[in-house]
């Protein structure tokens, strides 16, 4: 996770190549995929395993070209609207999104990576590797940045997140519903560090509900049926290399200060700043 020696020093971060930023690891992470004739319930059984880890969403081919993405907005955007088994049943390209497909070259300078980060609202894009297929480039990804970078910056620096709540007696409808409205993949139990993520949400669907056939309404499904994660508590004292170390071994990347929480996505935007370098 060092940047090259080759380097100039004292320039923005922002300013660099991802070839120049990830000399080791830029292709490291391959994509997950699946052809545009396989079901969504395949994409839940991947994304329930690989959400938050490397990549946050799944590639979709045709003939072995990339041609569209879908994540937990596109299956929770179904699932709403056809809250029963006959939804994993349908091809996942009916489903895919096309807009969103960022597809990268190695030269491609860091903050025009964000730049278009910010235009989608989605940390995800792919680039092509040295096995002539693609690997993923994530929030996560430039975790690894964050990690090397220098900067004055601490977490206290950082754009608020507000956090946005729910309660055990919430229905699994409002949850989701509430992640759109709030642009966001985490809910925060009520009082309390817990939290519930889409990808809590995939897992319960993919291994204990067997794709809703045991499970009629689950809609009306409430919180309290969903075993939550932990967010890590941190002083906004913290520098950011420090933050983005925490978030890098943390299966769920996710931390609370006092009145607001950080995620991957935070960290990677802060990148931006004229004030973090190399």
């Amino acid at each position: 996770m060092a940047y090259s020696d080759k380097l100039d020093k004292g320039q923005p971060v922002s300013t660099y190549r991802l070839e120049e930023l990830l000399p080791n690891s830029l292709t490291t992470s391959p994509v997950v995929s699946l052809r545009t004739f396989d079901k969504v319930n395949g994409a839940v059984s991947l994304l329930s395993h690989n959400l938050e880890t490397f990549t946050d969403s799944l590639v979709i081919t045709r003939d072995d070209k990339p041609v569209g993405i879908i994540g937990s907005v596109e299956i929770f955007e179904g699932i709403l609207k056809e809250p029963k088994d006959t939804f994993f049943e349908h091809d996942v390209e009916k489903f895919m999104n096309t807009t969103h497909l960022i597809i990268l070259k190695p030269d491609t300078v860091l903050s025009d990576l964000l730049l278009r980060w910010n235009q989608t609202r989605r940390a995800f894009a792919i680039i092509p590797n040295q096995y002539h297929g693609f690997s993923v480039i994530s929030a996560r990804k430039l975790l690894e940045i964050g990690v090397s970078c220098k900067t004055n910056l601490r977490v206290s620096d950082i754009q608020k997140r507000e956090i946005v709540t729910f309660e055990k007696s919430d229905s699994i409808k409002d949850i989701i519903s509430s992640m759109f409205e709030n642009k966001t993949r985490k809910l925060v139990l009520k009082d309390t560090s817990s939290f519930i993520s889409d990808r809590i949400i995939m897992q319960k669907i993919a291994r204990e509900l067997d794709y809703l056939q045991s499970e009629n309404n689950f809609l009306e499904m409430k919180g309290a049926a969903f075993k939550l994660d932990e967010a890590k508590k941190i002083s906004d004292n913290l520098t950011i290399n420090e933050a983005a170390k925490i978030m890098y071994g943390m299966q769920s990347p996710y931390l609370m200060v006092e009145n607001h929480v950080i995620t991957p996505w935070d960290i990677a935007m802060t990148l931006s700043s004229n004030e973090v370098y190399n």
